[in-house]
């Protein structure tokens, strides 16, 4: 209620400083230092309504405007009702060599996920080439993004996040991976693509971006294609396998003894019942520095009697530093079948699991795991928050944050 008093007083004090031909009296705009109006536009920029307050604004005065444009063109929100406009203002030409436009440097994030029918292939490559000299994240079209998109990608040196998962055409990983090698900032990727060479490729034909920290891939990948993890850089600590369908467990283990080392999050949902699901032994013995794992759950997921590779040894004194564990419990609730919450308890609070602090369980849309396993689930609830709350203040997860949380 107070800010929303506040908010009302600061429109009627900008409405009285209005003339009677709409704009604001150049006596009357309040005269702030350059510092004073950036630290406003810096609170702006958080709120819901960042486009439109930035927007408004750059019509107060020419300070107002030298303060907010670059803000309001750093992360645009692109929909279908404003695609025409932000178009035509960055690209005025076809032609790339005519009337050129500032505007195309200061934008850093372009989100065109919420794009179906709008855009056109050329167009989207347009535009990459437009913005390639700021660009550090993108997010692509659904429908507008093509192979004829890739050269102009390719150019775009700064960027650090790229998102093709909203593509539906499966582009070939070979061709997609020499097009992005040589973006040298490249952190985190999300791909949807489909295998685009046979298993006589040599392994140093595929290559990855040098920095890659996050890899998102949803693939049909089998045994035969895991030379595409051999040339895997060093720096990525994050790893994310979608509808793998053809992967089992010998595969999960040949791709954690590569570069298992040094991964931080994996998560790998098959979504096949086909796969023989290892234990979580295969998951931690190989991935020592894992915090955040999720995989799909069976019988044999929980065993608190666990066989470690020889090179590492974890137990409830030298316990393994995962910190967030999800079980992807779909598998079970196809059978009927359900995870032995009490293994679960134990090896967390006498186990090689106890630095877990958070807990999680997804499940099919018509399963109640909470009617069903009331008590269990409250137990490793109570059981982590506990923990929690003996870590201290200066704990990575905090007390509120630890517990037990359904997904489906």
């Amino acid at each position: 209620m107070e800010q929303e008093t506040q908010r009302q007083e600061v429109d009627a004090k900008i409405g009285a400083m209005v003339g009677s031909n709409g704009s604001i009296e150049g006596d009357q705009v309040p005269r702030l230092p350059i510092e004073i109006l950036c630290q406003i536009v810096n609170h702006v920029q958080l709120s819901s309504s960042a486009q439109r307050d930035l927007w408004v604004m750059t019509l107060v005065s020419r300070a107002w405007y030298a303060a907010a444009i670059a803000p309001l063109y750093m992360k645009p929100g692109i929909s279908g009702k404003n695609f025409a406009l932000f178009v035509r203002t960055l690209c005025p030409s076809i032609n790339a060599h005519i009337r050129r436009t500032s505007f195309s440097s200061m934008v850093k994030e372009l989100n065109m996920s919420k794009l179906v029918h709008d855009s056109s292939k050329s167009l989207t490559s347009r535009i990459l080439g437009r913005l390639k000299d700021g660009l550090e994240t993108f997010v692509a079209p659904q429908a507008s993004f093509a192979i004829n998109c890739l050269a102009a990608l390719s150019k775009c040196q700064h960027l650090r996040v790229l998102d093709l998962s909203y593509v539906p055409e499966n582009l070939g990983l070979l061709q997609l991976l020499r097009s992005i090698s040589k973006l040298s900032r490249l952190e985190l990727l999300s791909i949807r693509c489909k295998i685009d060479f046979t298993s006589d490729h040599q392994p140093l034909n595929v290559f990855w971006p040098p920095k890659l920290k996050a890899l998102q891939l949803s693939a049909p990948i089998n045994d035969n294609d895991l030379v595409i993890f051999e040339t895997m850089p060093k720096s990525l600590i994050s790893l994310t396998l979608h509808h793998c369908l053809k992967l089992n467990s010998g595969s999960i283990k040949r791709i954690l003894v590569d570069f298992g080392h040094s991964l931080e999050s994996l998560r790998f949902e098959p979504r096949t019942s086909s796969l023989a699901f290892p234990e979580l032994a295969h998951w931690l013995g190989y991935a020592p520095r894992l915090r955040r794992l999720v995989i799909p759950a069976s019988s044999e997921s929980v065993r608190t009697n666990y066989d470690f590779p020889k090179e590492v040894r974890f137990s409830a004194e030298n316990p393994h530093p995962l910190e967030h564990l999800e079980f992807d419990c779909t598998y079970l609730d196809r059978y009927g079948s359900e995870l032995d919450y009490e293994e679960i308890w134990l090896a967390i609070a006498e186990g090689c699991l106890g630095r877990v602090r958070r807990l999680g369980f997804r499940h099919q849309t018509n399963v109640q795991p909470w009617r069903t396993n009331r008590r269990e689930l409250q137990e490793l609830h109570d059981l982590l928050r506990a923990l929690a709350r003996e870590d201290g203040e200066n704990a990575r997860v905090k007390e509120e944050d630890a517990g037990v949380y359904i997904c489906t």
